[in-house]
């Protein structure tokens, strides 16, 4: 502890604000450690005595899991946490004895003057380094406090059981010599071994299985991969077991005691010879009652002992992991119960802070690297779109999950591909699932768009950047830019990490030569943003990262190129939507809210973004030099990815714009779920259709839903800039072919006048007036 304290001060020092999500790991680990210290312990009983715990795990998942909320408004909850943790820490030395008083007084003092440490020293060193100060002290406080204060261990303060009566005393049976027996043999370090031996199979098998389903590569980020999805099966296991196998199997035993009670009244009564019992009943009612007593001295131990009682969960907890592990590739789970995936978001926590400084790097080096008009650096030039000609180009949001309800959507977009007027094809937004990583593409990007020989460009979103923008660079950026994009973040990261210079040229090796087996024309343009300008028509894609954040180097380039774009029909495409579900997701966020701001006061007609798994539509009404005028808002993100489902079965009955629509629509949606949700699948359909899966939100089970099977709702967007007709139509298609009106959800005024029910989904804006 003392050590992490030391290091959770360096941090920010050495690192500034990325570090900060790391500082939620010295809190987590005190945690354990506090828990541990007061298990073994003579105040184990005492629910207080759990708060110091308690306190330190809820700071440390706040700074780990919102380390930029800290930043920006939480740390007032991070101080109030170790304040009430330093007042319990002196109210419970005033009341303890003189042994353990002194050094609990002195660490709680400690930590209270801790709290106005920090906040002092945030106006002189900066928040991040003002917590990371704070921290390592309360943390080496912690471990300096267990150091020196006396062992007193639970097992000292219990006494030794007696073994002659049984561990569950509720049973009430009196001592017995058959008991002694039983008690002995049932005793807990005579079966750890074995336990322990079984669950070491277990995980091992574990980690066999993520090994041969994640690709893993000479990096950290897939070498490390399998470890850490075993070690979510191991914390998986542990939270099943605690949230849910034992507390059925203590309620199952509290209503089955009468039942053991009379078994061991048979047992007792036959091994007096007064009351002989058949020989299969006596061996299965002997069986049942020795299992029932392992489990009851099992429990035993485990209020005394924590190893004893992580072995506990472990044993309830692991065969139900065993089961979510083999079944997960064959019924549907994607996210929430595969552990697979849950290496991402500890992914996202160690890079969420650094997109914006990796970000503007990458921009300096290339612009370093070519030189010239910066102007004209980040522009791309597909043919055929100069000239006053009519041209289309398409959108796919989201795409790269690499399963069925990807490809269900890619007889759709090569035929339309075909077509002479499209000219290229955007991906937006999560290119590919899970972490972005160049193992990935193959699968997840060439073969799906094998046959589309128009050229792709992309923006990521939050999953692509979650391998540095390694894997995005080397295949959608030229090779110089490439090559200088990932050599700045590696020097941005002062080497600290498995990427170098030959691991950048294999890199982008690898991504000719998929490029060239594929037939894909991608890799053209110099940065994960860019922007197209024609004589009446600009297209802006914007790279908001992991945080809906823009680096000071592209905001700046947008500003010019919005000045660029002056008088012409502007279109963005940004990482993320500022509207989704029926809500404004910009309030609270100042840095994404001015950004929507940037592009309404600069006349953009549209602003289209993925990230959320569905299509939605929203005609916000703004002023524009005195007169309104409508800004057209699309969710396109329903290009693969698993479907968000919160949108259609959660939808405000006040939405934040009046005039909206989505796809599916809630009807469509309902009727798939009744129908193809297993039965093991019904009671979360349940909770859903009743209560509104609170506490949660719909949209956080949507993982469970997965079903990559007819029907599909996956869709994309098709953009004709008709310049003839001085209009631009954004024709939203399905698996077959145009959705038409009646599959949208609806709200306002959506449907254009003298349009049917059956007539295709075209939204008409024009160039003129906007």
């Amino acid at each position: 502890m003392i050590a992490l304290g030391a290091l959770a001060i360096y941090a920010p020092m050495a690192t500034g604000e990325w570090s900060l999500a790391l500082l939620g790991i010295p809190l987590l680990a005190l945690s354990v450690a506090e828990a541990r210290a007061t298990f073994a312990s003579p105040r184990r009983g005492e629910v207080s005595a759990y708060l110091p715990s308690l306190l330190a795990m809820l700071a440390g998942i706040v700074i780990f899991h919102s380390p930029k909320l800290v930043l920006s408004g939480l740390l007032i909850l991070l101080a109030a946490s170790l304040a009430i943790d330093g007042a319990s820490k002196i109210v419970t030395a005033v009341r303890s004895r003189p042994p353990a008083r002194v050094a609990l007084l002195i660490n709680g003092v400690i930590d209270v003057a801790v709290v106005l440490l920090m906040w002092l020293l945030r106006d002189v060193f900066g928040t991040a380094q003002a917590v990371g100060i704070a921290i390592g002290i309360y943390v080496a406080a912690a471990g300096w406090r267990m150091l020196v204060s006396p062992d007193l261990t639970a097992a000292e303060a219990a006494g030794a059981a007696s073994e002659s009566t049984h561990p569950d005393t509720k049973l009430g049976l009196p001592p017995s010599d058959l008991l002694a027996q039983s008690v002995a043999m049932g005793r807990w370090r005579d079966i750890r071994g074995t336990d322990i031996e079984l669950l070491l199979t277990l995980v091992a098998v574990f980690f066999a299985i993520h090994l041969g389903r994640m690709q893993t590569a000479e990096s950290w980020l897939g070498i490390v991969s399998p470890f850490v999805a075993t070690a979510g099966d191991v914390l998986m296991s542990i939270a099943v077991a605690a949230l849910l196998v034992l507390p059925l199997r203590l309620l199952w035993r509290r209503l089955t005691r009468p039942v053991e009670r009379l078994a061991w009244s048979l047992r007792v009564a036959a091994a007096d010879r007064s009351a002989p019992m058949n020989p299969a009943v006596a061996w299965l009612n002997g069986h049942w009652l020795d299992w029932r007593l392992r489990f009851s001295v099992g429990l035993r131990e485990a209020r005394t002992s924590l190893p004893a009682a992580l072995l506990v969960l472990l044993r309830l907890g692991m065969p139900v992991t065993a089961f979510f592990v083999a079944i997960n590739p064959i019924w549907g789970f994607t996210w929430y119960f595969n552990t697979e995936s849950w290496a991402s978001g500890i992914y996202q926590k160690l890079t969420e802070l650094r997109v914006d400084r990796w970000r503007a790097a990458m921009v300096d080096a290339v612009a370093r690297a070519y030189g010239g008009d910066p102007d004209d650096l980040f522009r791309i030039r597909p043919a055929g779109v100069e000239g006053s000609g009519d041209f289309s180009f398409l959108v796919i949001g989201d795409p790269g999950e690499g399963d069925p309800s990807q490809y269900s959507l890619i007889s759709r977009y090569l035929e339309l591909g075909r077509r002479d007027d499209v000219k290229f094809l955007v991906v937006a937004s999560d290119v590919v699932y899970p972490a972005g990583a160049m193992s990935d593409y193959e699968f997840n990007f060439y073969l799906p768009l094998k046959g589309v020989t128009k050229p792709v460009y992309g923006i990521p979103g939050n999953h692509d950047w979650f391998d540095a923008l390694e894997g995005f660079n080397a295949n959608f950026l030229e090779p110089r830019a490439a090559r200088a994009a990932m050599a700045a973040r590696v020097e941005a990261d002062l080497h600290l990490t498995s990427t170098d210079s030959k691991r950048i040229d294999k890199l982008i090796e690898q991504a000719a030569r998929l490029r060239r087996l594929y037939g894909v024309e991608v890799g053209t343009q110099r940065a994960p943003f860019f922007e197209l300008q024609t004589d009446h028509f600009a297209l802006l894609a914007i790279d908001t990262g992991i945080l809906r954040s823009v680096d000071e180097r592209q905001w700046a380039w947008l500003e010019r190129a919005l000045t660029r774009s002056r008088g012409k029909f502007i279109m963005a495409i940004v990482g993320h939507p500022r509207f989704a579900g029926g809500r404004d997701v910009s309030l609270g966020d100042k840095e994404f809210s001015a950004l929507y701001r940037l592009l309404r006061g600069a006349g953009v007609a549209v602003a289209m973004a993925g990230d959320t798994h569905d299509f939605e539509y929203y005609g916000e009404r703004v002023e524009d030099g005195g007169a309104e005028r409508v800004l057209h808002h699309f969710v396109n993100g329903g290009g693969g990815a698993y479907l968000s489902i919160g949108t259609a079965l959660d939808f405000p009955a006040s939405p934040s714009v009046a005039d909206s629509a989505f796809y599916p629509s809630t009807a469509a949606l309902r009727a798939k779920l009744e129908a193809e949700t297993p039965l093991w699948k019904k009671p979360i359909w349940y909770w859903i259709k009743w209560l509104d899966a609170w506490p949660f939100a719909i949209e956080s089970l949507s993982g469970v839903f997965d079903f990559n099977y007819a029907p599909f709702f996956q869709s994309f967007m098709e953009v004709r800039v008709e310049r003839s007709r001085n209009r631009v139509v954004f024709a939203l298609h399905g698996i077959d072919g145009p959705l038409r009106w009646r599959d949208l959800d609806m709200r306002g005024a959506v449907v254009p006048e003298g349009v049917t029910p059956d007539g295709p989904v075209e939204f008409v804006v024009p160039s003129q007036g906007k």
